[in-house]
């Protein structure tokens, strides 16, 4: 059983690690050129899709980890991205 936990931390913790990655990349792409950004928050979605439609495969609270980790991270990107653009500063 604590190996179950085990890994169930670590792969939402990787979870959460390569989503604030992606998301910090993406800031960065957006705030540049919005163009390009909504083509990488596009391809992202649909990565996430997949990676979500594996994780209610593997298990539900697994899938349900990694949903609250990605709209938890997604709203913070939003604001971050929302006062970026407002105040005129770029990365």
């Amino acid at each position: 059983m604590e190996e179950n936990i085990l890994m169930y931390i670590m792969l939402l913790l990787t979870q959460l690690i390569c989503a604030s990655l992606i998301l910090a990349i993406l800031t960065s792409i957006f705030v540049k050129n919005r163009k390009k950004g909504i083509t990488f928050f596009i391809i992202y979605i649909l990565l996430n899709l997949y990676s979500l439609s594996i994780g209610f495969k593997f298990s539900t609270i697994m899938g349900s980890g990694m949903l609250i980790i990605y709209i938890g991270l997604g709203v913070l990107t939003f604001f971050v991205i929302k006062r970026k653009l407002s105040n005129g500063t770029s990365i």
